[in-house]
């Protein structure tokens, strides 16, 4: 009878590379916010996988860019946290050759003492020609010893089958960490407070993404069919909050919207959710408002 093998597996790439979608396909669950803008995941997300082979622990993490704030700075050392707590990594690229941040990455690998095997996804491949791809793997081939080199498309789930058995085959012999039955470790307050951050993303312009965050105040359990939560949209100046809301409070709407619904398929309950926008001056580079809205 073949052993169980249980770890953890960390995805890590560059801003937008789909690392979130990645995570959101292997476990079934929208639990990492998902858009075209990079660096959409500001902190670590953990989706859990078990079946009969053993259970795989994914650390979704920001994606590797150069950092400009303090917040910038905490989600560089996430990434590297993860880094040397991994049994597995998941390196994602997208279908092009290596070029200059791809060799520092590898560097940076090495430097860092992440001793754990490397697995290079290729993402995207549905959007390339099999005979381009075949020069991109020998390219990275040539780059680092890598224990498996998978061509993947994280939004269709090509490949993804194989993907899971190789990661089971490359964990270690362990027990399982969690309950079967448990999909993250986030608690809900954090993956509501995700859902809601994407759909920020979604429907609103170029600069408030990354200006703002969300604070979630309450959630009660008014029955057991009826929860409220209410939550605030942080931003940094007067001008955002104005955006965020919207036209006759259509903008604020809209988000409130969409995030209810998907609240309510994730909870499998009917949702109360009310959302304002509070100001908080220049918080990305404040260490103690980025400590009480989660990053620190």
């Amino acid at each position: 009878m073949a052993s169980f093998r249980s770890g953890f597996v960390s995805i890590v790439g560059k801003p937008n590379v789909g690392k979130s979608t990645l995570l959101n396909q292997l476990i079934g669950e929208r639990l990492s916010a998902v858009s075209k803008k990079p660096q959409t995941t500001r902190g670590v997300i953990r989706g859990i996988l078990t079946d009969r082979q053993g259970q795989a622990v994914f650390l979704d993490t920001p994606g590797f860019h150069d950092p400009r704030d303090p917040l910038g700075r905490w989600m560089i050392g996430e990434i590297h946290k993860s880094l040397q707590g991994a049994d597995l990594i998941y390196w994602m690229v997208f279908p092009e050759l290596p070029g200059d941040e791809e060799k520092a990455f590898i560097e940076m690998l090495k430097a860092g003492g992440a001793a754990a095997p490397v697995f290079l996804l290729i993402n995207q491949v549905d959007q390339i020609e099999k005979p381009k791809l075949l020069p991109v793997i020998e390219a990275f081939h040539q780059l680092h010893p890598f224990r498996e080199i998978i061509p993947v498309s994280a939004l269709k789930g090509d490949n993804l089958p194989i993907l899971i058995r190789k990661t089971f085959e490359g964990l270690p012999e362990n027990p399982a960490y969690f309950p079967e039955e448990i999909l993250t470790d986030q608690n809900e307050r954090t993956v509501i407070s995700e859902m809601i951050r994407e759909k920020i993303f979604r429907f609103t312009g170029e600069e408030i993404p990354y200006s703002s965050a969300v604070e979630i105040q309450e959630f009660i359990e008014r029955s057991e069919k009826l929860v409220a939560i209410k939550a605030a949209i942080v931003v940094e100046k007067d001008s955002q909050k104005a955006i965020v809301i919207g036209k006759g409070g259509d903008k604020i709407k809209q988000i409130g919207q969409e995030a209810r619904r998907e609240i309510e398929r994730f909870l499998g309950k009917k949702v109360f959710l009310e959302l304002w926008v509070k100001v908080v001056k220049s918080w990305k580079k404040d260490p103690e408002a980025m400590k009480r809205l989660g990053f620190g």
